[in-house]
């Protein structure tokens, strides 16, 4: 079943001279952060008749995955969430089952990673996770797509190691981001079924 597609970025720094508008019917600016990003996809996807294929792309930190690469994130976790106090596992939103949102569109072509979201940028190693994938909406997206019942496909250009230099790698590689982001969905678009 083909749908229509609704590419979402965080910034649109990360959508350089608007290279990505190619791939999408619309494209949506949520801003930073898991506010930000569930208050500005649930009001589109609520305001559309057909339901879409969402497919959110940005750049993205990592302890894993070297800086340049592109992945694909077909798992989501609240890195920032922690009810442990309380008796439920870091990750986990208390009294839900959830702990890692398994609501993600896998590529075969690209590597599969787990992205850990949450309000920070993150420059040193977290204490609990290994930090695959970091990024600050991802996790609010995939939750929203699966309440709304649309099929969601997350892609992150790796910026930087998310340490002490992460700042500065992010500045530099956001613009080369978009354009290896286009290469990946180039290749990825046509192997889709949704």
């Amino acid at each position: 079943m083909s749908r229509p597609i609704l590419l979402v970025l965080a910034l649109e720094q990360e959508n350089h001279q608007q290279q990505l508008n190619g791939f999408a019917d619309e494209v949506l600016y949520t801003g930073v952060g898991k506010v930000n990003a569930t208050l500005a996809l649930t009001h589109k996807l609520a305001q559309m008749a057909e339901k879409p294929l969402v497919i959110n792309v940005g750049s993205a930190g990592s302890h894993l995955f070297d800086a340049g690469h592109v992945v694909c994130a077909n798992r989501f976790v609240q890195h920032d969430m922690n009810a442990s106090a309380i008796g439920f596992a870091v990750g986990q939103t208390p009294f839900e089952a959830d702990i890692h949102l398994e609501h993600g569109l896998s590529v075969a072509h690209l590597p599969q990673a787990t992205c850990f979201t949450g309000d920070k940028f993150v420059t040193e190693a977290h204490p609990h996770f290994e930090l695959e994938v970091i990024d600050m909406e991802a996790y609010a997206l995939a939750k929203v797509s699966r309440h709304f019942d649309t099929p969601f496909l997350c892609l992150k250009f790796i910026t930087d190691g998310a340490n002490g230099q992460a700042a500065t790698d992010w500045q530099q590689a956001v613009k080369l981001s978009a354009e290896r982001l286009c290469e990946a969905l180039t290749v990825t678009l046509p192997t889709l079924s949704y």
